[in-house]
């Protein structure tokens, strides 16, 4: 079921689009292409390795992430007439946003492979962090999205908090800049956010950029948001229907 809710999210999002599909490869891009203009070239921002790498490994992530979140926080808003009509476990929606952003995630994943091939990267064993990388990132997104739908179905006003935890998240994230612009005695805790320290897992697979400890905070606090996200959904799930 949560696979058919997700294709019926894919042929909505796309349909009567001329660029259709398109578009999921099209976005990334004109992100990349402001931020690699603006940091790389008017604040002459660098890095070890081309810049372009550094923002899609970024972009991409965070670009899951957003999605997961953000979908998945509407979820039950946006199903209303489903849930009063047929029951079903309630977690399936906030799930088939995660099976879209994989879908999505696929596709331009495919483009920062070409990205790879392009600069000459030799295949690593260590590219197999993707894995625990994109379960990590979809995760603490899902987590926070059923901590906030279990709250936003009887709080309706909390619903619009979510584009504002998006827009500062991504300040807080080394998405587009590198943390060595931050000082030392501060950048360390920029890992505590999950986000920060998954992207900075895939760039030590693939770039070998140095690993904080802190991340391995980062990374845990995702899974316990995750987990708390489950028991506070799964202790609402039967007050939903009475609340939509």
């Amino acid at each position: 079921m949560a696979w058919v809710l997700a294709k019926r999210d894919i042929k909505i999002k796309y349909a009567q689009s001329l660029v259709g599909i398109g578009w999921v490869v099209l976005q990334p891009l004109v992100a990349v292409a402001v931020y690699t203009i603006f940091f790389s070239r008017i604040l002459n921002l660098d890095t070890a390795y081309p810049y372009v790498l550094f923002v899609v490994s970024g972009v991409i992530f965070w670009s899951l992430f957003n999605y997961i979140f953000s979908q998945g926080s509407n979820a039950l808003l946006q199903n209303q007439d489903l849930i009063r009509k047929l029951y079903f476990p309630r977690v399936l929606l906030p799930v088939s946003k995660v099976l879209v952003a994989l879908t999505e995630f696929v596709i331009v994943f495919g483009l920062f492979v070409g990205l790879l091939i392009y600069y000459g990267l030799p295949p690593s064993v260590k590219y197999l962090v993707l894995i625990p990388v994109f379960l990590g990132t979809a995760c603490f997104g899902l987590g926070l999205a059923m901590l906030l739908s279990a709250v936003t179905i009887r709080n309706r006003d909390l619903h619009h908090i979510v584009p504002f935890l998006v827009y500062f998240g991504i300040w807080l994230t080394p998405v587009f800049y590198p943390v060595t612009i931050i000082p030392s005695a501060y950048a360390k805790w920029l890992y505590v956010n999950p986000m920060a320290s998954y992207i900075q897992w895939f760039r030590w697979g693939f770039f070998s950029e140095p690993i904080d400890y802190f991340s391995w905070i980062g990374s845990l606090l995702g899974l316990l948001v995750c987990l708390a996200g489950i028991l506070v959904f799964k202790a609402q799930e039967d007050k939903i229907a009475d609340s939509v």
